[in-house]
């Protein structure tokens, strides 16, 4: 390689520029589908996907001269291991490999169809790829490329740079620390599948699942946990909540009615809800589509109490 390779903030600096002009571009696009987009919930990445790809996959080939307009701007390109501009299959296997992690990172699948083989795939590609791609950007200091250069053999140069530094091969130990990665993110979800048997985690994904059966409910999230405050005199507060996330696709939604009729729900299906200090709902309205996203959210916050008197009163 007879060309400078390019530094890491550079190619930052690259990626931050493209980064903007795809926001830019979806933020217009969701003035004119926003409520589209929110339907579509964590599919509304599958969006961005190919809208992306076009910019990416094209820019970097011969065709756009291997620069995205980042690119241009740090005047650096995209290019083999033999110095020649990439063909559109090579492109596209090299978007592939960072964009489907990125854009599959929030995608909300079906959980009948996480087990045996979908979940762990998911896990492989959103943090085995996801984590040794951001690992071998940052640390491979050599040849500076990440998973996507390695496996499909691409440099990033200094346009029309030439330099007479011999490049230095990757540390192997690179590959070693990348396996380890894709392996722990392998075994991740048969971890996370034994603790969810739990009684107690097995308890909340019911919970889940029955505010999710709601309508106008896209995804549901629920945490169950304690924060303690430390005051002057080294005194301190524990507070238990139940914190419930719910992102649904009705702008027009009573928001505070809504929120009531999921604490019911949790109230009736998590046996340690009433015992809480605070059992908090947030409702979100919105949509992320990967390059874009824009969220509106309303916050509910009150104790069992409260909760119960209100539900007594509507019913």
């Amino acid at each position: 390689m007879k060309y400078e390779i390019s530094g890491f903030w550079v190619r930052v600096g690259a990626l931050f520029v493209d980064a903007l002009i795809l926001c830019v571009f979806g933020l217009f696009l969701g003035l004119a589908f926003s409520q589209q987009f929110a339907e579509l919930g964590g599919w509304g990445r599958a969006i961005g996907f190919p809208i992306a790809a076009m910019y990416f996959v094209i820019l970097n080939s011969r065709f756009g001269g291997g620069q995205t307009i980042g690119k241009r701007v740090f005047k650096v390109q995209v290019v083999d291991k033999t110095g020649k501009l990439l063909n559109l299959t090579q492109s596209t296997l090299r978007y592939s490999i960072i964009g489907i992690p990125y854009f599959l990172n929030g995608a909300i699948i079906p959980e009948s169809i996480f087990f045996p083989v979908v979940l762990p795939l998911v896990s492989l590609l959103v943090f085995g790829f996801g984590i040794s791609i951001i690992y071998l950007s940052v640390f491979n200091r050599n040849t500076r490329q990440s998973l996507h250069d390695i496996i499909t053999g691409t440099y990033v140069i200094r346009k029309d740079l030439e330099s007479d530094e011999i490049v230095k091969p990757i540390w192997s130990g690179h590959y070693a620390i990348c396996t380890i990665i894709m392996v722990l993110a392998l075994l991740a979800p048969i971890f996370s599948n034994q603790l969810s048997q739990n009684e107690f985690f097995s308890e909340l994904t019911a919970t889940r699942k029955n505010i999710q059966n709601l309508p106008h409910v896209v995804y549901a999230t629920i945490q169950d946990g304690q924060s303690t405050t430390i005051r002057v005199g080294d005194e301190s507060k524990t507070t238990t909540y139940l914190n419930i996330q719910v992102i649904v696709n009705d702008p027009k939604i009573d928001a505070e009615k809504f929120a009531a009729k999921v604490v019911n729900i949790a109230l009736e299906s998590h046996k340690e809800a009433t015992q809480k200090n605070q059992i908090q709902v947030v409702l979100t309205y919105g949509y992320d589509i990967g390059i874009a996203s824009k969220w509106i959210s309303s916050r509910y916050s009150f104790a069992p109490e409260y909760w119960l008197a209100k539900n007594e009163k509507e019913i």
